[in-house]
């Protein structure tokens, strides 16, 4: 049986981005309804020869603790090394051959097996993709491979100062929350993981309850239940997906602050924010990209205090925002930082600025979606990290209304309790400076 939920919208990117009008309206169905108690999204792109699709596991760092954080990417790493019936170095000749890639993404709510191919190899590569997610060969040799160049990475994290700054920062904000580990999981994790862990693993973890299915592509909604079908009843169907309610508190403003002999200091504040879905997450997010340029023309054009120079929301459930700036005099930079805060906090934007910076924004985030694979990783961001897929149609309508006192109102109420790693010279670091706002 399926259970649908449609929604029609029309993509106006043309036009949107030179006139705000559309003339030659292009009707994009997006489907959401379930195959024999898999959950599956299915957006229909006429014309297109790409087609994206991908498996998600919902949970990620929630779902396996901080202890087994980082297992469900390293087991679809391995799977995409080889199945039961394909070596890899046949595997891999048969995608090259087809023109088809793999891919696996970890977030900390999710953990994904994604595809990309063109149409007219969409048979033989959905049967390589069921093969790899049902069927993984999991070869030792293999899984030492995966199991070095994962330890390399995490261990690589304090050796890159823009990794390591994430890194400390999340865990100040994040502490006794699961999101306070890496993305890629613990060192001991993947070094003693074994073969029978992941086969067990896979055996009980991957299953519809925790499953979503994502399929961009100029595909028939028929033709991709019929294969959505032929998998689902090959999954498990798995207990119920609960995953434990963490309260988060990201409490009183806080530093840490990493030694490192540099010439110049990276430095990273987050606080909390509304997570994708939320009422007030448009205007947060808009509010951290004018926050974004504000700072650019202070630190950078104004007083020349850094070149390197970011402010955004991220799309996590339990959500933060971020600032990060490289200086070489840090109690400057965050000085500057604060004062454009309390600036922009103070006055209102004059609705045109608004207006301009709303229409640029739209405009980019149109463009960046236009890919088919990127219109599949957004579904299922909203889907597992929002409040249902249908809102990410609405994040732009939502946009296109805000005012200056919804900009002023998530800055006053979400920029304050900054949470700053530094990864530089302790001795330049105020802690009373940066623990004040």
């Amino acid at each position: 049986m399926m259970n649908n939920r449609t929604v029609r919208f029309c993509l106006f990117l043309t036009a949107l981005v030179a006139t705000h009008s559309c003339s030659r309206p292009v009707t994009v169905e997006t489907t959401g309804f379930i195959v024999d108690g898999l959950q599956v999204i299915f957006k229909e792109t006429p014309g297109n020869p790409i087609v994206a699709g991908g498996l998600y596991l919902k949970g990620g760092a929630n779902y396996t603790g901080i202890q087994q954080a980082g297992i469900e990417s390293f087991l679809f790493d391995a799977a995409t090394r080889g199945t039961k019936t394909l070596k890899k170095d046949e595997l891999n000749a048969s995608l090259e051959f087809m023109g088809t890639s793999f891919k696996v993404v970890a977030r900390y709510d999710f953990t994904g097996l994604l595809f990309q191919c063109i149409l007219d190899q969409i048979d033989p590569s959905w049967e390589l993709f069921t093969d790899v997610l049902l069927h993984p060969r999991f070869e030792p040799e293999e899984l030492e491979l995966v199991r070095q160049r994962r330890i390399a990475v995490i261990e690589a994290e304090r050796d890159q100062p823009r990794s390591y700054v994430l890194r400390i920062a999340n865990d100040l904000l994040y502490e006794g929350h699961h999101y306070g580990v890496s993305i890629h999981g613990l060192a001991s994790m993947a070094a003693s993981v074994s073969r029978k862990d992941l086969i067990q693993y896979h055996r009980s973890d991957i299953t519809k309850n925790r499953a979503l299915l994502v399929i961009v592509g100029d595909l028939d909604l028929q033709d991709v239940t019929q294969r959505v079908r032929q998998l689902a009843r090959q999954l498990p169907q798995g207990p119920e997906l609960r995953l434990p309610t963490l309260v988060f508190d990201p409490g009183k403003p806080d530093l840490a602050v990493a030694q490192r002999s540099l010439p110049t200091n990276y430095i990273l504040g987050l606080v909390g924010a509304p997570r994708p879905g939320h009422p007030e997450y448009p205007a947060f997010s808009a509010a951290m990209g004018i926050l974004s340029d504000q700072l650019v023309e202070e630190l950078h054009t104004r007083y020349q205090l850094s070149t390197s120079i970011g402010a955004g929301a991220a799309q996590r459930i339990t959500n933060m925002g971020y600032i990060q700036v490289t200086a070489a005099k840090p109690d400057s930079a965050v000085m500057v930082i604060f004062q454009a805060i309390n600036q922009m906090i103070r006055e209102p934007l004059p609705e045109s600025r608004l207006r301009n910076v709303l229409t640029m924004s739209i405009t980019r985030h149109l463009l960046e979606n236009e890919s088919v694979a990127n219109q599949r990783d957004q579904l299922a961001q909203w889907e597992i990290v929002g409040d249902g897929w249908e809102q990410s149609d609405q994040y732009i309508p939502e946009l296109q209304v805000l005012k200056p006192q919804d900009i002023q109102s998530v800055m006053r109420k979400y920029l304050r309790n900054f949470h700053f790693g530094v990864v530089g010279n302790p001795r330049r670091v105020s802690k009373q400076l940066f623990t004040s706002r």
